[in-house]
């Protein structure tokens, strides 16, 4: 029988959920990281095109700041899997911040696949709604991040 075959109140303790500071160091980084490149990615796709010859001309940042969004994702993927096991699993059990935790996975799930979905399927009607899908709520998980990180609920015990 394992851990989790047992109820929440009777699973060993597996020490605090608080991170090492390098782990925790390296989720700020990432997860900030992937945030503003695709932040600034944004403003340059929208924001500062000029006139060419032959109309508007994208910025020849802008190729480079995607790329470094693309690059920036690939380590919150995997971020996101370092913490599913020692930091997501625990702290749902423990029932310590379900509300913010549990958006944050939902908002890690659903740009995780709105993004793959950007990279891959050709269709234009579903890329400019998806695209708009992952920005609004790429922006807005930094937000949804901070609330989890600062909220210092106590966990609710049986």
């Amino acid at each position: 029988m394992s851990e989790f075959d047992l109820p929440p109140h009777e699973r060993p303790e597996r020490g605090p959920l608080k991170m090492p500071r390098y782990r925790l160091w390296t989720v700020f980084f990432v997860s900030f990281g992937v945030w503003l490149t695709g932040a600034v990615w944004l403003i340059y796709r929208y924001f500062l095109r000029t006139e060419g010859k032959f109309g508007q001309v994208r910025d020849p940042l802008e190729a480079w700041w995607l790329k470094a969004h693309g690059l920036f994702s690939f380590w919150t993927l995997w971020i996101f899997g370092l913490l599913w096991s020692v930091h997501v699993l625990r702290g749902w059990n423990a029932r310590w911040q379900r509300w913010s935790g549990g958006w944050l996975v939902a908002f890690t799930f659903i740009l995780a696949i709105t993004g793959y979905m950007l990279y891959y399927v050709d269709n234009t009607q579903w890329r400019a709604g998806t695209s708009y899908v992952h920005w609004i709520l790429g922006l807005i998980a930094l937000a949804v991040f901070f609330c989890h990180w600062l909220s210092k609920a106590l966990p609710k015990r049986p």
